[in-house]
């Protein structure tokens, strides 16, 4: 195995949310195509200007990556240090066919980051939301070329709270309706029985069990954390379902004909080709009442990582974020490498 199939690349989307012109560029588009739904919504652009933390937090305790691919529609945070060697800065329409941009859709950035130039086979996929609190080996990720995750089925549960949830339900079962097409659930397991019935799981070993019965997938368990992910893969399913695809990615907005990161996911479990664990963190919406334990938590180091999305708007997110953001300067005081 040559090192180039073992280097593992991480990659960041990333937006500026406060950035003046492309809010302006937003909002023209919304207003073109008559977008007005939550899943769209001002919350989901509002800046925890905490991205340094997340580099420092990379590089302590992820330091065996190769490369860093921090993907943008063109911005640049004002403390980077653009000539860091393992730094790839990537625009939009670097990698993404002209015909999708611009673009306001983080399923189209993500399910065509296999166009990037220069990515490696193996890399690993972040949010800008997800901080590392603790050392994570690389074989947490890849072991023998082989992306780790866990098998976990949860059954899609259609919940009436408002446009967000219903826009998640139905990109959820844009991507299970495609597994369900090319994969038959019996002969999956039946080929990898330990990869889904695997004490590594712990209780969520009884979502399997409980779901067993039923020979189509209902659902995946979706942890809001790094995934593990192989570029093969996401250019496998463009090969197998491109009309699907490009209508998703044909979506500037959010919208109910996307399919997400998650698909990639699922057809590398079915494939079989994984090695089983538990997926470890913890996910945070973040709200007034919750934050100052949040952040004592951060500082005490209580979980892998986490993933902090925000619960609040106004005055109130900008309280939470001054906790959230004390706490990481607490756990990760010195610059890194990619700063100036």
């Amino acid at each position: 195995m040559s090192a180039v199939e073992q280097q593992v690349d991480i990659v960041l989307p990333w937006v500026d949310g406060a950035d003046p012109v492309w809010r302006s560029l937003r909002t023209q588009y919304s207003k073109e195509l008559g977008k007005n739904d939550s899943a769209n919504t001002e919350i989901r652009y509002q800046s925890w200007d905490n991205l340094q933390y997340w580099f420092r937090a990379i590089e302590t305790c992820m330091p065996w990556y190769h490369c860093i691919f921090l993907i943008t529609c063109g911005h640049i945070p004002d403390f980077l240090n653009v000539d860091h060697p393992k730094l790839k800065i990537v625009k939009h329409e670097d990698y993404i066919p002209k015909k999708y941009l611009p673009t306001f859709n983080s399923n189209t950035i993500e399910m065509n980051l296999h166009r990037i130039k220069g990515l490696s086979e193996n890399f690993v996929l972040f949010n800008d939301d997800l901080f590392p609190l603790r050392k994570i080996d690389e074989t947490y990720y890849f072991k023998k070329n082989m992306p780790c995750d866990q098998a976990v089925e949860s059954p899609i549960m259609p919940v009436d709270i408002g446009d967000l949830s219903h826009w998640s339900c139905m990109v959820k079962t844009n991507n299970l309706l495609i597994i369900n097409k090319h994969f038959r659930k019996r002969e999956v397991q039946k080929k990898n029985f330990f990869g889904w019935y695997n004490l590594k799981y712990g209780e969520r070993l009884k979502r399997n069990i409980g779901l067993h019965y039923w020979n189509n997938f209902a659902g995946f368990h979706d942890p809001h954390m790094a995934n593990a992910m192989k570029k093969s893969v996401l250019e496998k399913i463009w090969k197998a379902e491109p009309e699907l695809l490009d209508m998703g990615s044909s979506n500037r907005f959010r919208g109910e004909s996307d399919v997400s990161q998650y698909l990639i996911r699922y057809w590398q479990l079915c494939e079989g080709k994984f090695h089983p664990r538990k997926t470890l963190g913890k996910p945070f919406t973040v709200t007034v009442d919750n934050c100052r334990n949040i952040a004592e938590g951060i500082r005490r180091k209580e979980w892998q990582m986490v993933s902090l999305n925000e619960g609040e708007t106004g005055e109130d997110f900008r309280m939470i974020k001054r906790e959230i953001n004390s706490a990481l300067a607490d756990l990760y005081p010195e610059k890194s490498s990619f700063e100036k």
